[in-house]
């Protein structure tokens, strides 16, 4: 007698089991329907990077470039 537990999931037409399993035609299977809470996506604030690309050209960019010249010696 095999008495076998595997995880699967129903892909609208069948039930599709997540490792091999083999099975003879016409065996008996127990099929234990699990409850389904899809995954919420994760929203990204997209605001929170709007504007960054901005600020770092305008000052950071600017003032590190700045500091390299005042110490050229060429």
């Amino acid at each position: 007698m095999m008495l076998t537990a595997v995880s699967g999931y129903y892909n609208g037409e069948h039930i599709v089991t997540e490792e091999k399993v083999d099975l003879i035609t016409g065996q008996k299977v127990i099929i234990t329907i699990l409850e389904y809470t899809p995954e919420k996506k994760k929203k990204v604030d997209l605001s929170s990077y709007m504007g960054r690309g901005a600020k770092l050209f305008d000052s950071d960019a600017n003032d590190y470039v700045r500091g390299l010249r005042s110490d050229d010696r060429v």
